[in-house]
This record gives structure tokens, sequence and C-alpha cells, in this order.
């Protein structure tokens, strides 16, 4: 199941309030909803109070975002999408070499989300870890452009 939101002009005010409101509430600190018709208002769950926090944020953006079921397959051109490379570089360098899994419906090659969003999460982590030792080469004066 795949479901993407894109906010309108008129959403805008409305994400506004909630992030102002969000702002103003620890990250770690319980975040409660008053539900029409009910007394109480409901606790939120940390992890929902996240997606919450990440979804105003990415709205407020401009962007559209997507909720997608996380043990979904996806084709390989939807992967190399994701992962911001070309399919036949994608399949080469890390399907091929068996650095991401994959499985084969007929001839097709279906690879799982949650690995690809764990490949993407890791290969981000290990360039952000090559740019803070250039800037520290560079910092040192052993890296010359």
């Amino acid at each position: 199941m795949t479901a993407s939101f894109i906010a309108t002009p008129q959403d805008q005010e409305q994400l506004q309030q909630m992030a102002d409101g969000l702002a103003q509430v620890p990250t770690d600190a319980p975040v409660y909803l008053q539900l029409p018709g009910q007394a109480d208002p409901l606790q939120v769950s940390p992890l929902l109070a996240s997606v919450l926090r990440a979804s105003v944020r990415e709205l407020l953006d401009g962007h559209v975002i997507s909720l997608v079921v996380a043990d979904q397959d996806l084709s390989t051109i939807e992967a190399a999408k994701l992962l911001g490379m070309s399919r036949p570089f994608l399949v080469s360098r890390f399907l091929e070499t068996g650095e991401l899994p994959f499985h084969k419906v007929g001839s097709h090659r279906r690879i799982p989300l949650k690995a690809v969003l764990a490949f993407r999460d890791e290969r981000a982590q290990r360039l952000a870890i090559a740019d803070e030792l250039t800037r520290e080469a560079q910092e040192m004066g052993l890296y010359d452009l």
C-alpha cells in the first residue's frame, strides 16, 4: 500500500500552527490530541508524534510525502530512483555483486523495500563520514583542491 499527500495552499496555515505547537513540546515529552466529541485528550505515542513532526515539516516545505508499507518489494527502476542512481548501475554494482538482496518474479528482479532503505541510510552515513574526514583534512592543510 502506498499513499501520497501534498498540502494545498489552504492547508499551510494549519500546518504552520501545528508546527509551532509541536515546536513548543520537547521531542521526549508526550503529545496530546483533542478529538471532537471526546472529553479527554488522547496521548499520541512517541512513534506517531515523530511521524507527525516529520510529516508537518515536509509538507510545510512543499514536499509530497508518501506512506509506504515497508514489507513490499520494489522493481529495479523504483529502487534505483529511490537511491538516486541509474537502474543499470544498481543492477551491476549492487545486485549482481550481492550487496543488495533480491529475488526474481519470473524474469524480473524484486528488491525488498526494507533492504533498499537500510542500504540508503548506511550509504548516507558512509558519505557523511567521508565528507567529515575530507573537511578535517582540509582544515589541517593536508588536502588541497
